[in-house]
């Protein structure tokens, strides 16, 4: 257990550190951001100051984090196919598991510096108010939503790990979690047939989490329940990954095809 736990952040730190050198990553930190901030203002630029807050600040925010991990869950895991040391990783004597993990878990902590500078660019390029919030409160809804998103991500790295599509898969999930999840407008205005299919998604519960606790309106109640029903459906996908983690292993094994690129 020592071994995977430093392991574990050791990947955090090489998995930030060969992030940021590539320049398609310091695109999606240091300038997507802004475009989708800016795109998402002007859509709702006439509203109240509440739903701005919500849907431009928080949504757009949520947006740049959501490419950062979608990035850390397939593209990552191709790279290492092509560079033909995926095996070599899967088979070493720390568990692949906490690779992975580490991979994720760093490029989520890039995600959020992305939504920390769309959260600065529209505060004093676009002079918004910000909602005042307990640090406490805050901080505890934001380690909840990176656990839930970095548990969310490892299952998909895991399906990612056995298709050679991965980064067409990686293109093709991105911006339709954008709508579905309800990043920039309310779910309830999604077609009926989809909605179903938004409520059983993390970042779903994880950004209306920040939007609860965040809104003064909230009572302890609402807070409460949107804190219960993220930590339930994270539980949700911690069993479900165990389970896709074990067919994986097996799959991966009985083939011996991991590394054919």
């Amino acid at each position: 257990m020592r071994g995977n736990l430093q392991a574990f952040f050791k990947t955090i730190i090489v998995q930030m550190k060969l992030s940021i050198a590539r320049p398609m990553f310091q695109f999606v930190i240091w300038v997507s951001p802004f475009f989708y901030a800016t795109i998402t203002y002007f859509v709702y630029g006439g509203q109240s100051p509440e739903r701005i807050f919500q849907y431009v600040v928080l949504g757009s925010g949520f947006m740049g984090l959501w490419t950062s991990i979608v990035y850390s869950s397939a593209t990552d895991i191709n790279r290492e196919r092509y560079y033909g040391t995926l095996e070599n990783i899967f088979v070493a004597p720390v568990s692949f598991a906490y690779i992975i993990m580490g991979k994720i878990v760093g490029n989520t902590i890039w995600g959020f510096i992305s939504m920390l500078l769309s959260f600065i660019y529209l505060r004093f390029v676009f002079n918004l108010e910000y909602p005042i919030v307990e640090p406490l409160l805050i901080g505890l809804a934001l380690l909840i939503v990176v656990i839930a998103i970095s548990v969310f991500a490892f299952v998909m790295a895991l399906v990612f790990t056995l298709s050679k599509q991965a980064e067409v898969l990686m293109n093709f999930i991105e911006y339709p979690i954008f709508l579905i999840c309800g990043f920039l407008f309310p779910i309830a205005i999604l077609p009926t047939c989809l909605q179903p299919l938004s409520a059983i998604l993390p970042p779903t519960w994880a950004i209306n989490l920040l939007r609860v606790v965040t809104n003064d309106a909230s009572t302890t109640a609402q807070i409460l329940q949107a804190f219960l029903i993220l930590l339930a459906t994270t539980l949700i996908y911690v069993g479900i990954s165990v389970v896709v983690y074990m067919a994986v292993d097996r799959k991966a094994r009985m083939d011996g095809k991991l590394g054919v690129y």
